[in-house]
């Protein structure tokens, strides 16, 4: 892929998209609208990672950020490839059972048991143990695995979260589970949702999960099993224990601390797999800095380029492709086009890497290995800005900022809002913990200071109705694609802020700092 002339070859697609198809596009938007267009069309099959769609994807920008006048800054040119296993359940040869009194009574996979199989997942016969909430804060006062015994054994948890936690906490907790239960010895876990709600017409197991093949950065190494119960099994998996399923349900409602303790069950499971290997792109260029002090402090850009690729069940709709038009063409076109806004302005002091990472889709993993392998031969990354899907679809107002209580780049987003007549926003929905979700994440874990980005609204208001109701018919599903009603002002505003951002960032005084109080001052890699 280092060659110039594939670069090139994607260039045909983009030019059969010389206008946008909206007349009303803002003109500032219209290279933007371009970049959308190319990187959601079909021809490119809903960019998964490790397909040729994604390949062509990550060919495009590459050729973008060339013509942008980057530096390319990858191991291989542009691209830093990143190695993956794919694993699957072989649901035909998968046997559940649950050890209760005495005697082992046969489980169903997707009536009873919904399982993900990951690298480590094989054959396992492991006693029970109930960890409440399963969260391990302890710097927060929350430890719901504390005095508890887990070697070799299977933790069942409920979905949720106890009251008196941060957003930011919340999500990382929630999201850092399994390597606080994995330290203590575990080789299960197992999920249960309080609210009741199964679906038995859903799959029994997951389709195929995709890992980091370093398994220094695999995030569930070490889970033989993994996944959720049904909330009908509940009383049973706890029966004997004195914990009581209803109790526990009310308890999660308040959002109050949970029971834990040892079950007198025990989970058997025969899990053949299927593997297979695959690399995909991560594609990096570079805005060098011009100050010989700072210019090896880096500043990264970073928003996925993959989606999910194709509908894989019976079609009925004609449309089997998952487009992802905002999800996330949208972001990954203005980081290109803040990549060009910014090299056509200059004077960047410290140095700008603009970095389209693979496979967020399937865990923030081409992020994760890059933030823990930079492919830089020297410097430093000093902050991450990053966007994900900042849904263009209402008049530019103000932003959502995911960290902003966490780090000073709140300072310096303030000023560049406040110099545009805009604002930052309250997250009208942390219990969503946008915070964890998209690869600002990744940077987060390493100690790095970040923000992630969308445009923003009040609540109660129409852009309110129109953002949420985007969200339930379109995110994630086969109409996100380039026929979208999209405020090109509203974009075209967000890609100047954004490029405002990089250079006050790049050139501000001092690198940028934690909050004294945030949790997050410190590295959070396991």
């Amino acid at each position: 892929m280092s060659s110039r002339a594939p670069l090139l070859a994607v260039g045909l697609l983009a030019a059969s998209f010389a206008t946008p198809s909206y007349a009303a596009a803002q003109p500032a938007a219209e290279s933007w609208w371009r970049h959308v267009q190319v990187l959601a069309h079909d021809s490119l099959k809903g960019r998964d990672t490790g397909s040729p769609g994604h390949e062509s994807a990550a060919r495009y920008i590459a050729e973008q950020l060339r013509a942008a006048g980057l530096q390319p800054a990858g191991s291989d040119g542009w691209f830093q490839r990143v190695a993956f296993v794919e694993v699957a359940l072989d649901a035909s040869g998968v046997q559940l059972a649950l050890r209760e009194g005495g005697q082992w009574t046969p489980l169903a996979l997707g009536r009873d048991l919904r399982l993900t199989a990951r690298p480590a997942t094989g054959n396992v016969e492991a006693p029970l143990v109930f960890a409440g909430y399963g969260l391990s804060l302890p710097e927060a006062g929350v430890d719901d695995l504390a005095g508890l015994d887990l070697r070799g054994k299977v933790v069942v948890h409920v979905n949720g979260v106890p009251n008196g936690l941060s957003a930011p906490l919340q999500a990382h907790g929630a999201r850092s589970r399994w390597q606080a239960m994995q330290r203590a010895g575990a080789v299960g876990v197992i999920a249960i949702g309080a609210g009741g709600v199964w679906n038995e017409a859903a799959p029994g197991a997951a389709g195929s999960t995709v890992s980091l093949v370093d398994p220094t950065l695999d995030d569930t190494r070490g889970q033989r099993v993994g996944g959720t119960a049904n909330p009908a099994l509940a009383a049973r998996l706890l029966a004997g224990s004195g914990i009581v399923w209803d109790t526990v349900v009310a308890r999660v409602q308040r959002g109050a601390p949970l029971p834990a303790g040892a079950l007198t069950g025990a989970l058997r499971a025969t899990l053949p797999t299927v593997r297979r290997t695959l690399t995909s792109p991560n594609v990096v260029g570079l805005i060098p800095g011009t100050d010989p002090t700072w210019r090896d402090e880096i500043v990264v850009y970073s928003a996925h380029s993959d989606h999910v690729g194709t509908f894989k069940g019976p079609v009925l709709t004609g449309d089997s492709i998952f487009n992802g038009a905002m999800d996330n063409a949208s972001g990954m076109a203005t980081l290109i086009e803040t990549a060009r806004l910014v090299a056509a302005r200059g004077g960047n002091k410290r140095t700008l890497a603009f970095v389209a990472v693979t496979a967020e889709e399937k865990g923030l993993l081409g992020s994760r290995y890059f933030a823990a392998h930079p492919s830089f031969a020297r410097g430093t990354i000093v902050a991450n800005l990053n966007t994900d899907m900042f849904l263009p679809l209402i008049p530019l107002r103000g932003v959502f900022a995911y960290g902003y209580d966490e780090s000073d780049l709140a300072d310096d987003l303030d000023a560049v809002v406040k110099a545009r007549g805009l604002e930052v926003l309250p997250d009208p929905e942390p219990e969503q913990n946008r915070f964890v979700r998209s690869d600002q994440y990744s940077f987060i874990r390493q100690g790095i200071p970040a923000l992630a980005f969308k445009v923003g609204y009040r609540s109660g208001t129409p852009e309110e109705k129109t953002w949420q109701a985007w969200v339930r018919d379109h995110y994630h599903k086969l109409s996100d694609d380039a026929t979208q009603p999209v405020d090109f002002e509203a974009a075209a505003g967000f890609n100047a802020l954004y490029a405002d951002l990089a250079l006050r960032v790049a050139n501000r005084s001092t690198r940028p700092v934690w909050r004294p109080n945030s949790f997050f001052a410190k590295p959070v890699v396991p």
